[in-house]
């Protein structure tokens, strides 16, 4: 028994110290509600949740590279080297494409589980606006959050209009001021990204239907895009079988070809990832160059004897196994950036000094600490549990690898407590 307990002491104790040691950040950053508060912090800087695509900036500079989610095989790091994968997928862009163009079409619906591609279709989808000044001048992409406030959506959409709401004093005037300021703007379009809870368009100020222009949402449910008088909804589902094989294979990149024994398994873990392509690509990139048939069998194994009671908790898994593929430094710091709001865009600088500050990098020379800082980054983002985005000096989490990584604050607590 105390074999046992030292191993799991030894285990938890780097990241317990680490937790200890951030509880001060973390009470700090925390709002009323208990939720963090650095992606507002970033906002009013200009980062974190907004998103403004701007008819002088050039698409390449515009575009947020995608290194994980969604129906992609990347075959290098720009938008015009992604291959896409998927018959639904392409068919998908075409049906939103054709809603795009017709005028009597003011909102729009994209759903479907969290990991599937939804923000994937959309960047594809807002990528293609970008060269369309014919549909719309401006593009506004708004990653909401969680239990958002009137006033804060209100303020993010502000932000892109350059619109100061500070001297209105209730949520009535400043929506006011608000549909008047989006009014006077032609053919713009309004993209809610990861929507969970519904909103009367005009209690926050957005006017539609308005001629020329259009309100796009993603979220998980059905429901919601119904509670929103949504127009014309789709839903977007995991891939086939086939599709699944073919981003699994791309994405693991064996140059050596597998034993056919290792691959009838290779096969059945991908398979297991139920279709839903941020499972399948994370799983695949922690397993690359792997040829072991016992680490493949193990791998297998564990998927297979999961208790899932649903969809979420099975991606859970998938992702836990990649996350479990990691070293100890970098485990620490995969679950330190769930310090991090939601959607929170961080500089690679400014995290590896936190990393450095928390002692979680333990290096003798400074040059020596940020090597291993950037190399410890390098690893997370080729696993995919971190997308390299701004071309490659900031990184952000996908809101459900941030969920896993309080999952696992939260047993580590309960483990030391």
């Amino acid at each position: 028994m105390d074999d046992v307990q030292n191993i799991v002491r030894e285990k938890t104790e780097p990241v317990a110290t680490m937790l200890e040691q951030s509880y001060a950040i973390f009470n700090k950053l925390a709002g009323d509600d208990g939720r963090i508060q650095v992606g507002v912090q970033a906002m009013e800087q200009g980062e974190g949740f907004i998103q403004h695509v701007d008819r002088n900036v050039s698409p390449e500079r515009a575009t947020l590279m995608e290194n994980s989610s969604g129906r992609l095989v990347q075959s290098g790091t720009s938008a015009s080297s992604t291959k896409l994968v998927g018959r639904a997928f392409e068919q998908n862009m075409k049906v939103i494409r054709s809603w795009l163009m017709d005028d009597e079409i003011s909102t729009i619906g994209i759903y479907g589980m969290g990991g599937v591609g939804k923000t994937t279709l959309l960047q594809h989808i807002r990528n293609e606006l970008l060269e369309r000044q014919d549909i719309s001048r401006s593009v506004y992409w708004v990653n909401v959050p969680q239990g958002f406030k009137i006033e804060e959506l209100q303020d993010l959409i502000a932000k892109y209009l350059h619109l100061d709401l500070s001297s209105k004093d209730n949520d009535l005037s400043r929506a006011v001021k608000l549909a008047k300021e989006l009014a006077k703007k032609q053919k713009w379009i309004l993209i809610l990204d990861d929507l969970w809870n519904f909103f009367e368009p005009q209690e926050i100020g957005i006017p539609i239907p308005l001629e020329g222009s259009k309100l796009i949402m993603t979220t998980r449910s059905e429901i919601v895009c119904r509670q929103m008088n949504s127009q014309n909804n789709i839903r977007v589902d995991a891939l086939s079988d086939e599709e699944s094989w073919t981003l699994f294979t791309e994405r693991l990149g064996q140059d050596i070809p597998l034993s056919p024994e290792v691959e009838r398994i290779v096969v059945d873990v991908a398979r297991e990832c139920a279709g839903l392509p941020l499972g399948i690509v994370t799983l695949a990139e922690s397993l690359k160059g792997v040829n072991d048939l016992h680490e493949w069998r193990t791998t297998l194994k564990r998927l297979k004897e999961s208790n899932f009671w649903d969809m979420e908790d099975q991606i859970f898994q998938i992702l836990r196994l990649s996350y479990d593929c990691l070293d100890d430094s970098a485990q620490q710091c995969f679950v330190y950036c769930a310090l991090f709001d939601e959607h929170h865009k961080i500089e690679r600088g400014v995290l590896i000094d936190y990393f450095i500050e928390e002692g979680i990098i333990k290096e003798m020379s400074r040059q020596a600490a940020l090597d291993k800082g950037h190399s410890i980054l390098d690893r997370l983002e080729n696993v995919s549990l971190l997308e390299r985005i701004d071309g490659g000096i900031a990184v952000k989490m996908h809101d459900l690898l941030r969920d896993m990584a309080i999952q696992i604050l939260d047993e580590y607590s309960l483990v030391m407590g």
